[in-house]
């Protein structure tokens, strides 16, 4: 049990320098345009709408409707299907990288981040957290929050508690760490949009092929599927 709690906290690690990269390739590459969160986008299309600017508009109510789009396709995948959607995940993440690379700087912002806009949408609802803490991987102002209460609160308590604090450590590191991980992705976003333009974006698929690492060596899903791709072809299937 110990090792699957440290492995699910590595792949939420992993997942949130994911979202850090993404984040700050939109951020720095993409005219200050955040594809991970829907709060500026909304504020803009109020914006939009009142002061008349229909094109911007509805570029960006087609960014509301990719990134709740991903959400439902997240419930009806969750409610119809026993597929393991983290190598959904993955395999969106590296199909939207790859193409993030190809969008032209002149392109609109908005419009050439739709595909962030549906691959942060989507790894939000996949990977909502590790050992019972719900942490996001693709911002950070609760991350924030939970960091400073759980460290506050954990040097105001009383030393006598001895579980209390210990708890309150690990939420504090656990979010924390979240925090560190993120912006470590946010980095690497800015230093490789200074060294590689654009196509730095193509840098992601480091820490996603981490994850799909991490999570064949735990839950061995590509493997499952390998085998009975292969026993379905050479007809050596089992009959139960």
């Amino acid at each position: 049990m110990q090792n699957k709690n440290r492995s699910a906290r590595r792949m939420h690690f992993i997942m949130a320098a994911c979202g850090g990269f993404f984040g700050g390739y939109a951020i720095f590459g993409r005219m200050a345009v955040f594809g991970s969160a829907q709060t500026a986008n909304l504020i803009e299309l109020v914006g939009d709408l009142l002061g008349r600017n229909v094109t911007d508009a509805m570029l960006r109510i087609g960014a509301l409707a990719i990134y709740v789009g991903a959400m439902v396709l997240f419930m009806f995948l969750t409610k119809k299907t026993v597929w393991n959607l983290k190598y959904l995940v993955f395999l969106v993440e590296m199909c939207s990288a790859v193409v993030l690379g190809f969008v032209p700087a002149e392109a609109d912002p908005v419009l050439a981040l739709y595909p962030v806009f549906f691959t942060m949408s989507l790894q939000w609802c996949v990977f909502k957290g590790a050992d019972g803490y719900a942490c996001s991987t693709i911002f950070s102002t609760n991350n924030v929050k939970q960091t400073v209460l759980s460290f506050s609160e954990y040097f105001l308590t009383d030393r006598s508690k001895t579980e209390e604090r210990e708890a309150l450590l690990d939420k504090g590191k656990f979010f924390g760490c979240t925090l560190l991980c993120f912006h470590f992705g946010v980095g690497c976003a800015w230093l490789g949009l200074q060294a590689a333009g654009l196509r730095a974006v193509w840098l992601v698929l480091i820490p996603v092929l981490a994850g799909v690492c991490v999570t064949e060596a735990e839950e061995g899903g590509l493997k499952a599927v390998a085998k009975v791709c292969i026993s379905r072809l050479t007809g050596t299937a089992s009959v139960e």
